[in-house]
């Protein structure tokens, strides 16, 4: 993907790419990226993302590219939105999200809450259990 964003700019044009004044449309983020372009226009309602725009197209920058990317790395983590929105206001746009000291720290304490909502969801599975248990009895 990196080696990709020096390509930032570019329309495909087979494998390769031409440059085009340096940005790249909807439709060639969403290809380079792998996501849906129904998704990017999300990111932009929930305004996560702000493309430029040329005319009435949405025109995106290598600094978009970035974002796209730890908006997705972050919704792989399952993230929600609102905290995505956190985590992306503590990065400047040249930092990846899984290389910033705050955001990993945030992160963490991601993680910790999903722990507590895995003992949370174990007791409770361990309670109906019993409860059928005894019923079935």
């Amino acid at each position: 993907m990196d080696d990709q964003l020096d390509n930032i700019g570019m329309t495909p044009a087979g494998n390769s790419y031409e440059p085009q004044d340096g940005f790249l449309f909807i439709g060639e983020l969403a290809k380079l990226t792998s996501t849906d372009p129904k998704t990017i226009r999300f990111y932009e309602r929930v305004e996560l993302i702000s493309p430029a725009r040329h005319g009435r197209f949405r025109t995106y920058l290598a600094s978009d590219v970035r974002r796209l990317k730890n908006i997705l790395t972050l919704r792989r983590l399952g993230v929600p939105i609102a905290q995505i929105r956190e985590i992306l206001d503590m990065l400047t746009p040249e930092e990846d999200v899984l290389s910033s000291e705050k955001a990993v720290r945030h992160l963490k304490q991601h993680l910790d809450l999903l722990k507590n909502r895995q003992d949370e969801l174990r007791q409770q599975i361990e309670k109906t259990h019993s409860a059928l248990e005894s019923l079935v009895a």
